[in-house]
């Protein structure tokens, strides 16, 4: 196990500021390791980026060249290897025992860029100041986020608005137009929707949540209301910076034809329109359900299956596709509507 003070001595924490360490700390994961098991193996991929703390591990790259790699060298203040060099190498444990600690590579690289817009922001930013920075780790691993190069990650950090909010206070209302979306910086929400007997509460959020997208995406209006829970904080995104930040690199596109093809080799369609277009025009064996539902009704979704979105314009398939794209689905929107699969079909 390592403190957060000893993260002075590794590479890339040293270059982060130590406000952020414990933060940080609570994101690794620490593990032990036999003689003879492989940390990283040569074409095979891996997600983390690992740190040796005790043991020697055997380096060979696919060049063919050798290292070895000990605890007590300044070397291993270093990375073994990240996402980019892991399928590059072997890294097998010679010692008799091994530890160390990793994390994702993709959250590490992206705490970099944040730690970049933190030190150059100015007096006054709404990224200064806060009593707990929580909310950034919990933006950063948001699936929506992670799928952002870098260039639009700190972009997007430096269009934040900050919103102070009183417990009670709706932010947003189901049924009205969207213009910004937002992050829970301090605070807890609770999201409601209209039923018959009044309103129903469907999902609660904490820090790090993201929340008033949807209608972003779709150009239609709320599909829920959205109360805080809690006394808080807000970082608010306007509309038009969101889609140019976060909307073109989320959705995915797919047409009527490679849409017909993924559908052969196992893929879901999802149908999102209401009940009564539904029942009017559809394709056998897809789902329906409606985009208003769609977070109440994942459990009916294989989470290992590729997912289309389909309705009868794009605004509302691209508005699932984002929603289910944040959840971790393999998914994509079709273009042409449902009507042009259905025309590509009898063709």
């Amino acid at each position: 196990m390592i403190e957060a003070e000893d993260l002075k001595e590794y590479y890339p924490f040293n270059k982060i500021e130590i406000k952020f360490y414990p933060l940080l700390l609570n994101e690794f994961e620490f593990f032990q390791k036999q003689q003879g098991d492989k940390l990283y193996a040569i074409d095979r991929r891996a997600e983390n980026t690992k740190y040796l703390t005790h043991g020697v591990v055997q380096i060979t790259t696919d060049k063919g060249r050798e290292k070895t790699l000990k605890s007590t060298s300044l070397s291993a203040k270093y990375p073994v290897g990240d996402a980019n060099k892991s399928n590059t190498m072997d890294a097998v444990v010679t010692s008799k025992t091994m530890k160390g600690f990793q994390i994702s590579s993709n959250l590490l690289d992206h705490i970099q860029v944040w730690n970049s817009a933190y030190t150059a922001a100015t007096p006054g930013s709404p990224l200064l100041g806060h009593d707990s920075y929580a909310w950034v780790v919990g933006l950063l691993k948001s699936r929506s986020v992670q799928m952002l190069p870098q260039a639009n990650i700190r972009e997007l950090f430096m269009q934040l608005e900050a919103r102070p909010v009183k417990a009670g206070e709706e932010v947003v209302a189901e049924g009205e137009a969207g213009d910004y979306c937002y992050i829970i910086a301090a605070g807890e929400a609770e999201v409601f929707q209209a039923v018959a007997e009044g309103e129903q509460k469907i999902a609660e959020l904490e820090a790090g949540s993201l929340f008033g997208e949807s209608a972003l995406v779709s150009s239609e209006p709320r599909n829920a209301s959205v109360r805080m829970k809690t006394d808080g904080l807000l970082m608010a995104l306007a509309g038009v910076t969101f889609s140019k930040l976060l909307k073109a690199h989320v959705i995915r596109w797919v047409n009527p034809q490679a849409a017909l093809e993924m559908l052969k080799n196992g893929a879901t369609l999802v149908d999102v329109r209401e009940p009564v277009e539904y029942a009017h025009q559809s394709i056998e064996g897809c789902f329906n359900i409606p985009v208003n539902q769609v977070r109440k009704n994942i459990h009916k979704l294989n989470l290992d299956s590729t997912i289309i979105t389909c309705s009868n314009m794009g605004s509302r398939c691209a508005s699932a596709a984002f929603t289910l794209a944040t959840l971790g689905y393999d998914v994509y929107a079709l273009q042409g509507g449902i009507s042009g699969l259905v025309r590509t079909l009898e063709s």
